[in-house]
């Protein structure tokens, strides 16, 4: 059975495939009915040029652009300066310029580059003309990719779904954990639900990102710093969990921490701030440092154990308490002006 994200790629596929044929096909047409030399090239060019988002489309034709002044020059020097063996000097093309191209991080400009090269190779004209046939095709080629990739649908209905569901999936497992702590009950199942949660953020990070990198807003990039901290949360829930397996006993004062689990839970919210949490959990320091000793080494190490339960819990109020202060408390700030 296919899951929602395997069917949002699909159509992603599905629509990149879409843009890919028309794209290429008007580049050829375009390069025709200007009677460029090798017009068939621009087709490649804009296949190869046409990227998942926006932002990497327009970062490769960039790195094309560039990369193909350097390549004129690396031709002139290989093949006309160079004694006249064709094959050599090909090779010695294809030599520097993959060797230029990792150097500046250019890897996916090699192909259209020794493309080009083919063509200095069965056209020996080193005119300025024939150079600019082949800027020209270039141009044509990730003019007709940008075209392709200017509007890309949104995500954002999507990704309100995934942070429903990642702070449901928290929810959860934060009353799971309460739960083993107050009555003890076998809490193996807790890791399928953690492995469920990273993989809700996951998803929702894949599509953040998607997103933010479509609309080249800062605005989208609050939903990428978003899953990104739910992520981090989601770690030291993976360590917090693993700390509570290994009590052997549950102490009495189990039950304070399992109160401000549950009490945690409630809170997992998008736009909640954590001052009132912090406090709470300042009170339930207090609370166990008033408890009575430990009368035995058992109970000694199960409270230390319920004692770095709860550092983690500072620490995981903290994460939220910075993306807060970033976003959150920054955006009131902008609404009472």
């Amino acid at each position: 059975m296919k899951t929602e994200m395997d069917i949002h790629r699909r159509r992603k596929i599905i629509l990149k495939v879409l843009k890919i044929a028309v794209g290429s096909c008007m580049a050829v047409a375009i390069a025709q009915f200007f009677k460029l030399q090798y017009a068939t090239s621009a087709g490649i060019i804009t296949l190869l040029t046409v990227q998942d988002t926006r932002k990497d489309t327009i970062e490769l034709t960039a790195e094309r652009l560039l990369s193909f002044l350097l390549s004129v020059l690396l031709v002139f020097i290989c093949f006309r300066y160079i004694g006249r063996l064709d094959w050599v000097n090909y090779g010695i093309y294809i030599f520097l310029m993959v060797n230029v191209c990792y150097f500046f991080g250019w890897q996916n400009t090699i192909s259209v580059n020794a493309v080009m090269g083919t063509h200095y190779l069965l056209t020996p004209n080193y005119s300025l003309n024939f150079a600019v046939n082949e800027l020209t095709l270039i141009l044509i080629g990730t003019s007709l990719a940008l075209a392709m990739n200017w509007r890309m649908p949104s995500n954002m209905k999507l990704i309100r779904e995934d942070i429903r569901r990642v702070e449901n999936d928290m929810q959860k497992v934060l009353q799971e954990l309460a739960r083993h702590l107050e009555e003890g009950f076998d809490g193996a199942h807790i890791w399928l639900d953690l492995d469920q949660l990273e993989e809700s953020i996951h998803q929702g990070l894949e599509r953040a990102n998607e997103q933010a990198y479509n609309t080249l807003s800062q605005d989208d990039h609050y939903y990428v710093e978003y899953m990104e901290m739910r992520l981090q949360q989601c770690a030291m829930l993976q360590s917090l969990r693993y700390r509570v397996w290994k009590i052997q006993k549950m102490p009495r004062q189990a039950k304070l921490v399992s109160y401000y689990l549950n009490y945690l839970a409630r809170y997992i919210r998008e736009e909640n701030v954590p001052d009132e949490q912090r406090k709470e959990l300042q009170h339930v320091f207090e609370l166990m440092k008033l408890q009575p000793l430990p009368k035995n080494r058992e109970e000694f190490e199960s409270r230390a154990i319920l004692y770095h339960v709860l550092l983690d819990l500072e620490d995981f109020l903290f994460v939220k308490q910075r993306f807060a202060d970033q976003y959150i408390c920054d955006q009131g700030s902008e609404e009472e002006e």
